[in-house]
């Protein structure tokens, strides 16, 4: 995609979301928080920044599949089209299947069901580990003889239909039921009450999960999230926090073979001699589980929101950078000096991004570090395309940025989600 196309699609995904705001405030139903928003954004940039590198890598193995796998060829047409979104859906549905049964893809997957809330930005929230993942499972479509041009736009239309089907202000949609991934269907899956938990992988069609036991109907509105619960809004903890789950039990395991075993096991299954580690939700006085809650003052949400999305803008300018974004590898970092700082300065704003949003000590230095490195980034990645001014602007921004920092000293604040307005967005 190019940085026009990065665009207009944000552009219209920020508009679904505007609305699917004030319809969800009109029916008096919470669908976002800003914190778990700013989250699935942090998330969705990590995860694009690596897909940048690794998709034509990706392709490039999937062309080399067709010419010397593949014992025949499919014809690409309107009716072939349908085939490759049926046999796309099937591959993403054990994908997906596998990933809720094999604890080493649940460590990539558990990310997307991190989040307690569910809307359209929820679709953002993605480890790139899954980036790797998924790409053993699509390689199986030019085995099955389709081009990987043709085999390209089925995934990127499976992809797509998850904008769809993350939603609470969609109810249920009669018979489309029985045939799609409706809100209702996939609201569903992101449940962590036990009588749902592992079911509804599908992604565009249901008929997988009808075939293969895995489908249940929504009865009542889910409780989401993990069943562990998850306390931090940092893209960082979010992709490497299961992942240190499993090496910290694979540790105190005194077997070899259960060491082993823990990264190919259900996630439910642990060493008898290792027990599971304290979940990271808090209770009430009577045990009750409380909903996770980030509150934090309006000039520090609209501070983060500001230099948030300026991060996601230096992301889409890494398609107006590289020569050719369908052609670029991680080897064009050494030889693209403004690429790498770029991609660096991206990867860094995350991590500072996510401290924040974490209320972590030094959060604030940080931030300051962030934006004087801001300042130097911008003018040496863009000096020659955008001119000299870029230098000066760049400079007064990081200085007004860092006095609005450290002028406001309200940043997080005591109290539940339903009591603070600040929490919504």
């Amino acid at each position: 995609m190019t940085a026009k196309g990065w665009i207009i699609m944000l552009t219209v995904l920020a508009v679904l979301m505007i609305i699917e705001k004030i319809v969800a405030i009109k029916r008096n139903v919470n669908t976002y928080s800003f914190a778990d928003f700013m989250a699935n954004l942090t998330c969705g940039i990590l995860e694009r920044v690596f897909a940048f590198f690794w998709l034509y890598v990706f392709y490039v193995a999937s062309m080399w599949v067709f010419d010397n796998v593949t014992l025949w060829a499919i014809p690409s047409n309107a009716f072939t089209w349908i085939l490759a979104l049926f046999a796309t859906d099937f591959l993403a549905y054990w994908h997906h299947r596998l990933s809720h049964e094999i604890n080493f893809l649940w460590a990539a997957h558990i990310v997307h069901h991190q989040s307690e809330d569910i809307n359209i930005s929820t679709v953002f929230r993605v480890s790139f580990f899954a980036v790797i993942n998924r790409s053993f499972f699509f390689i199986w479509l030019p085995v099955m003889g389709f081009h990987p041009d043709f085999a390209a736009t089925a995934i990127i239309f499976v992809g797509a239909f998850q904008f769809v089907t993350h939603s609470r202000i969609v109810g249920k949609l009669g018979f489309l039921e029985k045939i799609f991934s409706t809100p209702s269907n996939h609201r569903v899956h992101h449940a962590r009450n036990e009588k749902y938990i592992d079911h509804n992988y599908g992604h565009v069609f249901m008929i997988w999960d009808k075939m293969f036991g895995t489908y249940t109907p929504e009865e009542e509105e889910p409780d989401y999230g993990i069943t562990t619960g998850f306390d931090s809004e940092n893209a960082y903890n979010s992709n490497f926090f299961y992942w240190k789950d499993l090496f910290k039990r694979a540790k105190m395991a005194s077997s070899l073979k259960d060491k082993i075993k823990l990264f190919f096991a259900k996630p439910e299954w642990t060493p008898s001699d290792v027990g599971y580690l304290p979940p990271q939700f808090k209770t009430d006085e009577h045990g009750n589980r409380l909903p996770h809650a980030r509150p934090m003052s309006k000039p520090f949400g609209f501070y983060l929101l500001i230099n948030t999305l300026l991060t996601l803008v230096l992301f889409v300018s890494m398609f107006v950078i590289v020569d050719d974004p369908k052609r670029t590898l991680f080897r064009d970092l050494y030889e693209n000096k403004q690429l790498l700082v770029l991609v660096l300065t991206i990867l860094f704003s995350v991590f500072v991004h996510g401290r924040l949003l974490d209320n972590k000590p030094a959060g604030k230095i940080l931030d300051s570090i962030r934006l004087l490195v801001l300042a130097l980034a911008v003018p040496f990645v863009y000096g020659t395309i955008a001119g000299a001014w870029i230098g000066p602007v760049s400079w007064a921004y990081a200085a007004i940025m860092i006095l609005w920092l450290w002028l406001n000293p309200k940043t997080h604040l005591s109290g539940s989600l339903g009591k603070l307005k600040t929490q919504g967005v």
